[in-house]
This record gives C-alpha cells, sequence and structure tokens, in this order.
C-alpha cells in the first residue's frame, strides 16, 4: 500500500509539471506569435504606430488611450526663473508651446507680471548681442526633462539665451501625430520668429538625438533659402535614421526576421520619415561640431562618425570647418549627460566665437 501510495504521488507531481510546462510553452509561443508576427504586421499597416516608434511623443499609454497634457506654463516650477512660455502658431491647425530663457545677466531684469510689457521686454532682450541657441530635443519626454533643463542652465550660465520648443504631439503643443515634414514646420516657425526679433544677433542651433536629424534637416532648407543661422552643434547624431534603428536595442531584436525591412523600413520610408543627416549635412556651409560620449548606448559613436565622414566628403571645400569631439566612456555620459562635462562650457564658447565670424 505505501509504495502504492508513493507511486501514485509520484505520477501526480509529473502530471502536474507536465502541465507546468504546456502552458509554459504555450505563453512562449504566444509571446513569439506576437512579437515576430504580430507586431511587424501591425508597424507595417499603421502609420500612427510608425511614427510612435520614432518620436515616442506620449507615453505608451497616451498612444493607446489618450494623453493629458503637461503643464508647462510655469518654467520657474522647473527651476528656470527668467523665462517666459509662450506659443507660435506653425500651421493653421498646429500650436507649439516654446521657452525663452534669459541669459544668466538678465534673468533677474524681467518682469514678472505676465502683461504685454513683459513679452515685449523679452522679444527686445532679444536684439542685445547675447548668442541665442535655439535647442532641439530628442524624442519622449517634453522641453521640461530633466536632463535637458540642466543643459539650459549650463548655457544660461554662459551669458546665452535659449529658446527650446515642443514639436507637435510633445509636450503642450497641439496634440498632432508628428511627421519628418511636420516637426521640420514647428521648427523653421519658431526660427523664423528668433530671426525677425534678433536682428543681428548670432542664432545658433543645438540638437540633441533624434533633434540632430530635425536640426541638419531644416538647417539645410533654411541655408537653401539663404537664411541659414551661425552654427549647427550635433549632440549625439547618426547619419540616418535607418542605421540608428538597426543598431538599436529593439531594431537588434528583429533583424533577424526575414520580413524585417518589409514591416520596419520599407513602411518609413513611404511615409517619408528618414532623417538624413549625411545627406542634408552637405547642404550646410556653416561650422557643424558634433559632440558624442564614446559610451552612447542609444545612438553608437560609430554613427557620429558616420556622419563627421559624410561632411568631409561632401560639403563645399569653402564651407565652415566640421569638428568632432569624443568624450571618454569613464566618464559615463552615455546619451544624455555630455552637458555634466567640465570640458563642455569651454568647447561651447570657441564654437560660438568661430560661428559669429564665419561667413
Amino acid at each position: 500500500m505505501p509504495r502504492l501510495r508513493f507511486l501514485a504521488m509520484g505520477t501526480g507531481r509529473r502530471g502536474r509539471f507536465k502541465r507546468l510546462l504546456k502552458i509554459v510553452v504555450a505563453v512562449v509561443t504566444f509571446c513569439l506569435f506576437l512579437f515576430c508576427v504580430a507586431f511587424p504586421i501591425l508597424v507595417h499597416y499603421s502609420p500612427a504606430l510608425q511614427r510612435y516608434l520614432v518620436f515616442r511623443h506620449t507615453s505608451l499609454a497616451g498612444f493607446l488611450f489618450f494623453s493629458m497634457a503637461e503643464d508647462l506654463s510655469k518654467p520657474e516650477d522647473y527651476n528656470l526663473k527668467g523665462t517666459r512660455n509662450f506659443y507660435l502658431q506653425s500651421e493653421d491647425d498646429v500650436s507649439v508651446g516654446v521657452w525663452h530663457i534669459l541669459p544668466e545677466s538678465l534673468m533677474f531684469l524681467a518682469p514678472d507680471v505676465e502683461s504685454e510689457e513683459r513679452i515685449k521686454w523679452f522679444e527686445n532682450s532679444l536684439t542685445k548681442g547675447k548668442p541665442i541657441f535655439l535647442y532641439l530635443h530628442g524624442n519622449r519626454l517634453s522641453r521640461s526633462a530633466y536632463y535637458r533643463v540642466e543643459l539650459y542652465r549650463l548655457l544660461r550660465s554662459m551669458d546665452f539665451h535659449v529658446v527650446t520648443l515642443d514639436y507637435r504631439g510633445f509636450g503642450d503643443s497641439t496634440k498632432v501625430d508628428p511627421t519628418e515634414e511636420g516637426v521640420l514646420s514647428d521648427v523653421k516657425a519658431v526660427f523664423t520668429y528668433l530671426k525677425a526679433k534678433a536682428g543681428q544677433t548670432p542664432i545658433l542651433v543645438y540638437g540633441h538625438s533624434l533633434g540632430t536629424g530635425i536640426a541638419c534637416h531644416a538647417v539645410a532648407d533654411l541655408c537653401q533659402v539663404g537664411s541659414c543661422p551661425k552654427g549647427l552643434l550635433l549632440q549625439s547624431p547618426f547619419n540616418n535614421l535607418f542605421s540608428e534603428i538597426k543598431v538599436h536595442s529593439f531594431g537588434k531584436m528583429l533583424a533577424f526576421l526575414p520580413y524585417y525591412d518589409w514591416s520596419i523600413l520599407k513602411p518609413l520610408r513611404e511615409s517619408g520619415i528618414m532623417f538624413e543627416n549625411e545627406k542634408h549635412i552637405g547642404n550646410i556651409p556653416i561650422p557643424v561640431w558634433i559632440l558624442h560620449a564614446q559610451d552612447d548606448g542609444v545612438v553608437p559613436i560609430s554613427l557620429g562618425m558616420e556622419l563627421y565622414s559624410a561632411a568631409m566628403r561632401s560639403r563645399p571645400k569653402m564651407a565652415a570647418e566640421v569638428r568632432f569631439f569624443d568624450f571618454e566612456e569613464q566618464h559615463g555620459y552615455g546619451h544624455n549627460y555630455i552637458h555634466k562635462s567640465g570640458n563642455l562650457p569651454m568647447i561651447i564658447r570657441e564654437f560660438v566665437k568661430i560661428s559669429k565670424y564665419a561667413k
């Protein structure tokens, strides 16, 4: 009898193990189906999902359901005293949220109460000769992301104006899906505003990550119509969007699929989202300086070097100098924290000096 009970107990354990194994195999098979079959097909046939994967302009919950607009109307809540929040019309149905962050020498002089006088004071401050950085952020989050605010504060401490915006779909800008042409329109609207208000004050463009793709395309377009900024600073840039997708951790997980190009890359090409930095940089004659950390795990430094090589090959012989600065891995700056480098202020001051006097 005891032996029979033991055998029955052993049989019961094996039965439970087999059932558990079947459940695990079923779950793994289902997940592989979702990731390797359903998801690529969904990307191919969903332009909205394609745009979301590139721009990440809202949370996944916001993309699937709805997102609440972030309150960015009080920059002082982000430790940015002496900053004006305002909105510009990019197109008839699109407005973009903008912050104008004053240089340190002016930040305590601006009127505190929102009024016509305050608006005119801020706009008039742009004519005082202190260089203006138009900052174009990367994907995810808004102009208030803490590492972005840290960079604004660094540039402010060097006595520069900083003007930054949220493209359509980001932050408190109009909730429409971003596209390459759409975000270009947003940036050009802000640049046109600055150009009209700044007089002879130099305007420089600073792009980070995906913002380097927006910056290169926008600046190339502006230069072709004779409205170049004075310089272009690129932090963690890539040579083109498709190279970045292929080396990104998410892209690597799907790259083995025989229909990878059909499902992921081809739809982006057809929708016009390409951010071909290596193509556009050939049409940018102004100073271009590139900053890249050796330990960047989002946009590998090899892609920044590819862009540098493309610039050296394709720009006109009379174009201003291109420079590449790499930051050693031991510092741990990664993708977002080059602003922590003690050498960055010196690099930026030299960049501004050269850009101001470049022809």
